[in-house]
């Protein structure tokens, strides 16, 4: 494998990768962001509501072992483009098809599919080719440009769909994201894998699990993952029955810009989380900043009627929190993780971060239901699930890196 010689075509990847993952998220938020217009249109229940935001995680989750495994033998390119494709036919799928809980689920299943071949085969692709502290910092960017892509997909949802209708957001984002393919096509050529002796894929995620330090970032990270995708998934709602009074379906679309700025304050909390983390230590910084946003979940639940301006102040205190592990846990395992087995590792590692994400919408949405989305004890309960769940973390990581 030829390491790169020049710091010009390693930034070149780096951009044309983060912009690949921007163009693949378009559609990322927009069930999110629109959710009270979606539960009004579809007729749908809170829990409803968190099963269709929940398939797509789902689709995600029962995908990402054998796509991201098999960049250890097959090139991460051809996966990425092939996935690309089936995240536009998802997001398109909604568009035409999306009519109720059954169709939401399964287009948002195909988009989730869709996402799993493109995350994190595209984070191979940078670890395929850059390596050392660059790396590192490679990966915290590009896991950055998540939160990023979470950010604009919300407001994207916001200023198209409360103008052009609920359809116009996954069409756009089906648009878009044809978009990566030339982005990938034009910044990377294609690699041969060496021959190797075949291993099934549960042999390798087995060999993979016994790797102590790899599998205890990669628990802390399926904890984190509960309380961020919790967290995205019902940030609209609360805005809105922050402002309103109810969760029922409003047409401000300040409201998604509000909520995609505050999403956007993830991704420089990512990047300076991780390099705080390359400085005191990766175990050192999750002890203090997974508990810190435990405790801030609480807060954030109980401020459901406080002034606009603080409720909007502690949503971007909170996303800091929730985000600043993320690149610290990601990095920590696919560092800890041997060359041969890397895909496999990242392949645990989002198997285990997905399962987390699947089950935080749901959980809050349900938790909703069972206390009421228009009271502050439920919206305190919500918020508390997912972030005490999520403080335990550290606990997990017992060796240092």
């Amino acid at each position: 494998m030829n390491r790169p010689t020049s710091v010009r075509p390693n930034l070149g990847l780096g951009l044309a990768l983060c912009a690949a993952l921007l163009a693949n998220m378009a559609g990322f938020s927009v069930f999110a962001a629109l959710l009270p217009t979606l539960q009004a249109a579809w007729y749908l229940s809170n829990t409803e509501a968190g099963i269709i935001e929940g398939a797509f995680l789902i689709g995600y989750l029962g995908s990402v072992p054998f796509l991201v495994a098999m960049t250890d033998r097959r090139d991460a390119r051809t996966i990425y483009l092939a996935s690309t494709l089936l995240g536009v036919i998802g997001n398109l799928g909604t568009a035409f098809l999306g009519d109720g809980i059954w169709t939401g689920v399964v287009t948002r299943l195909i988009a989730g599919m869709g996402l799993a071949g493109t995350f994190m085969p595209g984070l191979k692709l940078l670890t395929e080719r850059l390596h050392g502290i660059g790396g590192n910092r490679a990966i915290a960017f590009y896991m950055a440009t998540f939160s990023l892509g979470a950010s604009l997909s919300t407001i994207l949802a916001g200023l198209i769909g409360h103008r052009f209708g609920w359809q116009a957001p996954f069409l756009v984002a089906g648009a878009l994201g044809l978009l990566a393919i030339p982005l990938v096509l034009g910044n990377t050529t294609a690699q041969e894998k060496p021959v190797v002796v075949y291993q099934s894929l549960l042999r390798r995620l087995a060999i993979a699990w016994r790797n102590d330090t790899a599998r205890g970032y990669s628990l802390a990270y399926g904890l984190h993952m509960w309380e961020l995708y919790g967290f995205r998934s019902w940030l609209i709602a609360f805005l809105v029955m922050a402002t309103t009074g109810s969760v029922a379906a409003s047409a401000d679309t300040s409201l998604t810009t509000w909520g995609g700025l505050v999403l956007f304050l993830g991704l420089p909390a990512s990047i300076i989380g991780n390099e705080i983390a390359l400085r005191i230590g990766r175990r050192r910084w999750l002890g203090f900043i997974m508990p810190a946003s435990a405790v801030l979940s609480l807060a954030v639940g109980w401020s459901i009627d406080w002034p606009f301006a603080t409720v909007l102040a502690l949503l971007a205190l909170y996303t800091v929190t929730v985000s600043a592990d993320s690149a610290t846990l990601t990095a920590g395992a696919v560092e800890s993780a041997t060359a041969e087995l890397k895909g496999a590792t990242m392949a645990l590692h989002t198997l285990i971060g997905f399962a987390g994400a699947s089950l935080g919408p749901l959980a809050a949405g349900g938790l909703l239901d069972l206390f009421g989305a228009d009271t502050r004890l439920g919206w305190v309960i919500a918020f508390a699930a997912m972030g005490i769940v999520a403080g335990f973390g550290p606990t997990l990581i017992r060796r240092p890196s």
